[in-house]
């Protein structure tokens, strides 16, 4: 009874299998030898039974082997023993573990003499060193990968295109656009692995050309951006996938609106905002679609329009937090855009304490993503150095071993003939000079680094310097405002005693000061970032300043007139003048001196126009 079990249950699942794996046994007899390829790659990706069930997995390949023999079909043949060897990918393995698979199965294929899979296996090596984050080993095994395919020849490799878009992704992490666009171009050229690696080469090289579009202005770049976006979306409706239309669609409105082509992008927007809306079900919300629609209607001056979508945005983000959707930089930055539209808009509609509100939140927001921008960049920086020294070192050993071979034959003529210890020390001070000029180079290389990271460091002290000012001046400019709505209000208003302290308000705001003792800290950090040593050189030279004095020294630095100061300080414009008029007399300023180098031309810091 056990046995008659036992063989009804195996015969259950070799009809279930002989169910599931026929109809694509069929779709790979009717296809070309490349075709074969491309579907047998997509099955072993995307199919979650071949991934869970080894057993089922080496059945089907079985089974693809056997057509491959009736077919004669060898490529196919070498690639699903390829798929066998390296099933152990799905097995829990660390990247790296992953990574010495390939490379094993590979080095098999090297002494078969299959210089494809050999290739092949040393891309898949490469990448998942890349998901280690070990990028030289990463990049060693991804560019020798490409140096093989490009020997082999791409049109002889029917997934080529799958291998050039990942490599260029790699290169677009690290932000070097133009090696991802010429990697982008020509994957363009071959068979599209699968539906979705097609949208997504346009999409990115879409998005390639606009970064370095911001980074290296030029209308050309635009246009080519926009071509790719439009072929991207038009692939996208051609495998009618509804949510990578809608993705594609934003892209290309973003880009009409860097163009000024607010009819286009507006069009453009609202299409990506019912298809993410449609489609996109539980995986993402159109609030980024409606935010920049709202954008969009404040160019335009349609402020009624702008308002709806505002608060269709607003709507949306609580529903994310609500459903717990996943947060990330996007969000962070989608945020800075939401805050910027609502600072703009309710500036517009005059509701100025909301627009104040947002300012301030706009403010904190842009300081928390550059601290976090600049902490990635360096991240970068050192990653990009990582792979050099690695580079380097993989050179040194070449260079090594060729040095070693070369020394092994000195060796060997130096038995018979003695000119060879002449050819030895030949080579020998050869190699000397190179490794020489090698660490010149090197040496070179980290200064100019140095150097760069220095002056970008400096650009963006003063451009977080001139942005806390130009703060205190909006913040200035409000306070103006605010205070002259509140002197037309008090000439309107009848005379009523204690009935609107306008007049009390009024003044209050007028002697209110912008530069609070936390602003103050705030401030001298950020000028001593712009001016170092200032401060202590100003007490080691002048030990008897005040602090009013040195900041009166500091505002003059930066050639601040004596009205705003006031309105920084908290005084008067003729308290400004005496304590300059003092401070003058204090430090003697009569010809040149020490200070006066130390902080401007001569006489320009006390001269400072009222």
């Amino acid at each position: 009874m056990a046995t008659r079990i036992l063989y009804l249950l195996a015969s259950s699942i070799c009809f279930s299998f002989s169910l599931s794996a026929t109809p694509f046994l069929n779709q790979l007899q009717n296809a070309t030898p490349a075709r074969r390829v491309l579907l047998l790659l997509n099955q072993f990706d995307t199919s979650a039974v071949i991934t869970k069930n080894r057993a089922y997995a080496f059945r089907l390949l079985d089974e693809v082997n056997e057509l491959a023999s009736k077919s004669d079909d060898n490529l196919l043949a070498r690639y699903s023993r390829y798929l066998k060897d390296t099933y152990a990918k799905n097995t829990p393995l660390s990247n790296a573990q992953k990574a010495g698979l390939f490379l094993a199965v590979g080095e098999r294929a090297t002494d078969d003499d299959d210089p494809q899979i050999a290739a092949v296996c040393q891309h898949f090596a490469g990448q998942y060193y890349f998901l280690g984050e070990d990028y030289g080993k990463a990049f060693e095994h991804l560019l020798a990968a490409n140096k093989a395919f490009r020997e082999i020849g791409y049109q002889h490799i029917p997934e080529i295109s799958r291998y050039l878009y990942e490599l260029a992704f790699n290169y677009y992490y690290f932000k070097e656009y133009d090696k991802a666009i010429s990697l982008l171009q020509e994957a363009a050229h071959y068979l599209p692995f699968n539906p979705n690696l097609a949208i997504q080469n346009y999409n990115t090289l879409g998005l390639a050309y606009n970064f370095l579009n911001y980074t290296k202005t030029g209308n050309a770049r635009s246009a080519l951006a926009e071509r790719s976006f439009l072929k991207a979306r038009q692939v996208a409706i051609t495998y009618g996938d509804s949510l990578w239309v809608g993705i594609v669609s934003t892209n290309l409105a973003n880009e009409y609106g860097y163009q000024k082509k607010w009819a286009d992008a507006l069009r453009l927007y609202h299409a990506g905002y019912k298809l993410v809306r449609q489609f996109g079900q539980m995986r993402e919300l159109p609030d980024e679609a409606t935010m920049l629609i709202g954008n969009v209607f404040y160019q335009l001056g349609q402020l009624d329009s702008c308002r709806y979508y505002l608060e269709q945005t607003t709507l949306f983000r609580h529903q994310k937090r609500t459903r717990q959707f996943a947060t990330n930089l996007q969000d962070e930055h989608e945020t800075l855009i939401y805050y910027d539209l609502a600072r703009h808009y309710y500036k517009a509609v005059g509701k100025l304490p909301l627009a104040y509100r947002y300012l301030d939140s706009l403010t904190v927001l842009k300081e928390r993503i550059n601290k976090r921008y600049n902490s990635e960049r360096l991240s970068l920086v050192n990653k990009r150095l990582m792979i050099q020294q690695h580079q380097a070192e993989v050179a040194a050993i070449d260079v090594e071993k060729k040095v070693q071979r070369r020394l092994f034959w000195l060796v060997a003529v130096g038995l018979t003939l003695l000119g060879g210890l002449f050819l030895r020390l030949y080579f020998l001070s050869q190699l000397r000079r190179r490794q020489e000029r090698v660490i010149e180079a090197e040496k070179e290389k980290s200064l100019r680094l140095e150097k760069q990271l220095v002056e970008e460091e400096l650009g963006r002290a003063k451009a977080d310097l001139a942005g806390f000012m130009d703060n205190l001046s909006q913040k200035d400019a409000l306070i103006d405002t605010i205070t002259a709505q509140l002197a037309g209000r008090t000439l309107t208003e009848p005379a009523i005693p204690n009935a609107h302290p306008t007049a009390e308000t009024r003044q209050n705001l007028v002697n209110s000061s912008l530069l609070t003792n936390d602003d103050w800290d705030e401030f001298r950090r950020r000028f001593e970032r712009v001016h170092p040593g200032f401060f202590w050189q100003l007490k080691t030279q002048f030990s008897d300043l005040s602090p009013a004095e040195e900041r009166l020294m500091a505002l003059s630095k930066l050639r601040i007139d004596s009205r705003q100061m006031s309105r920084m300080l908290g005084i008067s414009p003729e308290s400004i003048r005496k304590t300059r008029y003092r401070l003058r007399k204090k430090l003697g300023l009569q010809g040149d001196s020490p200070l006066l180098n130390l902080l401007s031309e001569p006489q320009d810091i006390l001269n400072i126009p009222d």
